[in-house]
């Protein structure tokens, strides 16, 4: 999927995520914003920043004399994150809708992506430049998924989607990249191969007790849109149903959503 049609999924999916911001993203970008340490006064560019998770905690971070360039594609998600910066009265805030792979702004102190890196064209070199965009002992900070999560959940609704199609189901757009770096080993290393040194990774547990509304607002609020892209609303229907099934019949009950926090340090 190209970056612009990625955009699209997120753009659809921009009520159902806002939704689910507080029992998901939200705690996910708090402590990413925690593993950033960012000062008073920081300079931080957040990239595929959503509905503001972390770009929001982090202005709150940054202060008055900070400054966060939230960075998405997904205009709807924008206005989202706009709409709460205001509600917090956060003047030190810019909602922008903009490709990260030609961002050119900086230097930054804190560059920041969760849960997209997966997500831009040739990820190793589309974050080696990102983290070019830091200043000298700044630090990149980046957020994924840790093995397992989201797999069991995944692979329920990939089997209610092709039941539904009657066809194979491809897996969301940036898995394989995504299970590259899904081990604090694995992610360690990634980090340091982009140049970084003093490089940490810390695993944040997060379970969510799960019914088959929540299970369908993840979906609708998440890039497993994606995977409903050409469907028509009966059809879509039909998915959410045998979704429903798949989960009581196999005894999912909570959510797997943990996350890792990776963090180095430019040169």
């Amino acid at each position: 999927m190209t970056s612009a049609g990625i955009g699209t999924v997120f753009d659809s999916a921009a009520t159902q995520y806002a939704e689910i911001s507080p029992l998901l993203w939200d705690p996910i970008g708090a402590a990413t914003v925690a593993a950033a340490a960012i000062g008073s006064g920081a300079r931080v560019l957040d990239v595929c920043c959503g509905a503001g998770a972390s770009a929001v905690p982090a202005a709150r971070a940054a202060g008055p004399h900070g400054h966060v360039d939230a960075v998405d594609l997904a205009a709807e998600l924008l206005a989202h994150g706009r709409r709460r910066a205001a509600a917090e009265g956060l003047g030190n805030v810019r909602f922008v809708r903009a490709d990260a792979t030609t961002w050119r702004d900086g230097p930054y102190d804190v560059v920041q992506c969760v849960h997209g890196v997966f997500f831009l064209p040739d990820m190793d070199a589309s974050v080696t430049r990102l983290a070019g965009l830091l200043r000298p002992g700044g630090r990149l900070v980046v957020t994924t998924w840790g093995r397992g999560a989201m797999e069991s959940f995944g692979r329920l609704f990939a089997e209610a989607v092709a039941h539904v199609r009657q066809a194979p189901v491809a897996p969301p757009t940036g898995r394989q990249a995504a299970t590259r770096i899904d081990t604090e080993e694995d992610l360690h290393a990634w980090l340091a191969a982009r140049g970084l040194t003093r490089v940490t990774v810390t695993r944040f547990p997060l379970r969510l007790p799960l019914d088959a509304a929540l299970a369908w607002q993840v979906v609708l609020g998440s890039g497993f849109r994606g995977m409903l892209t050409g469907l028509p609303d009966p059809a879509a229907g039909q998915v959410r149903a045998a979704f429903g099934r798949l989960l009581d019949e196999r005894g999912m009950a909570e959510l797997d959503a943990t996350s890792l926090i990776g963090a180095g340090t430019r040169p």
